[in-house]
């Protein structure tokens, strides 16, 4: 019998605490039965340590994480050696995260694609499997990975589903001499043709340098058998909304949540249009603020009034003004000399023709106004995920 394998990927410092992510609520939404599997990994900083000496050391150790990328292969190999463990064929793969644990999905999902994924009895070899996949990034070749396929035989799988909330992919590597760090991306973590659904929930307000939103390649093909014919195209959309980078993915406190609610059920509902089963009474007590029958605890409905919040506080502020390279510039807006620039707390670059949700009209009408929206946008919504096919004008 085929099955949904759910997996949920959360991000850097998101502590499973009263302040749920919406990927720890989407865990807790999904039915799990014996044909549908659902597996959580906390991202790095999500679930304090007994060791930690104290909450300044967990947070330092997040935004060096975050920084670094320190973390990010022991996250992969969870969810890949899930896979590995539970997969049989026929299985549909639905892999969900936010922040990085967004990138992490991502990863997962071209690692997948370019050397399969290894069978139960090859445990002893997924590290030099991960290893072989980085190396394609480094060494600018696909070579070693292709090797590694040809000798170990990866099974050849698609994802059914990727969806994401605001990737960020703050990786850096060691500079040269009298060089500034540069980012490093994983192979088909921007496009990968193995994918056959791919859903982005992207923050128009974020502004910090290192949450840039990791974007996904449009008009793709989904071909999971690179040697048969396209199977169509992918199905793929990023939907922009109002808010920081947790007013998108969770995060913030419950009652100052009514905004993050939009992206929960819009993310949901399009996974349902794709199989993914849920429990609609809890759904509707964590999305939609429903009381739940003997439950204890209240959940905020979604409200295009609710809070924004301010993620670029004093801390953040000295990166802003180190310099940067302009290929990684955002808004064009933003002047530059010398072949870099100072972010400054640059807008996100919203392209024309984007899709924007529902609840965004909804909050200009009471004053909001960002700089960075397109003069030509198509709205999606309402908040069931339908398109409305109406073009706006700024």
């Amino acid at each position: 019998m085929a099955r949904n394998l759910i997996l949920l990927l959360d991000g850097t410092s998101n502590e499973v605490n009263d302040n749920l992510t919406n990927v720890v609520k989407l865990f807790r939404c999904a039915e799990r039965s014996d044909s549908q599997r659902v597996f959580y990994h906390p991202g790095i900083g999500t679930v304090p340590l007994v060791t930690d000496w104290s909450p300044a050391r967990q947070s330092a150790m997040a935004a060096f994480g975050l920084a670094t990328g320190c973390g990010l292969d022991a996250n992969i190999l969870a969810a890949y050696c899930y896979l590995i463990d539970t997969y049989q064929p026929g299985d549909r793969i639905f892999l969900f995260g936010f922040s990085r644990g967004a990138y992490t999905a991502r990863a997962v999902a071209g690692l997948i694609h370019l050397l399969g994924l290894l069978e139960p009895d090859q445990h002893n070899l997924v590290d030099y499997a991960l290893k072989a996949y980085k190396r394609a990034h480094h060494e600018d070749s696909l070579e070693a990975a292709w090797q590694f396929r040809r000798v170990i035989g990866g099974r050849r799988v698609p994802v059914h589903f990727l969806g994401v909330w605001d990737t960020v992919a703050s990786v850096f590597v060691r500079p040269g001499l009298f060089r500034l760090p540069t980012q490093s991306f994983l192979p088909y973590t921007k496009s990968n043709p193995s994918v056959r659904v791919f859903r982005q929930a992207a923050a128009i307000d974020e502004r910090r340098r290192m949450f840039r939103l990791y974007s996904w390649t449009p008009r793709q093909s989904f071909r999971p058998d690179p040697f048969a014919e396209a199977e169509g195209a992918q199905n793929e959309q990023t939907v922009w909304f109002a808010g920081d980078h947790s007013d998108v993915g969770g995060g913030w406190a419950e009652a100052e949540s009514q905004i993050a609610k939009f992206p929960l059920v819009w993310m949901t509902r399009e996974a349902q249009k794709n199989g993914f089963r849920i429990d609609e009474s809890m759904f509707r007590h964590l999305a939609e603020g429903d009381p739940l029958p003997g439950g204890k605890r209240m959940y905020v409905a979604p409200d295009a009034k609710g809070p924004i919040h301010n993620s670029m506080t004093a801390a953040w502020w000295p990166l802003e003004f180190l310099p940067k390279n302009r290929k990684w510039k955002c808004f064009p807006e933003m002047s530059t000399g010398g072949g870099y620039y100072l972010p400054r707390a640059e807008p996100r670059n919203i392209p024309e023709g984007a899709l924007l949700h529902h609840s965004v009209i909804e909050r200009m009408a009471t004053g909001y106004k960002p700089t960075n929206l397109p003069d030509d946008f198509t709205l999606v919504g309402p908040s069931t995920g339908a398109t409305c096919n109406q073009r706006g004008q700024r």
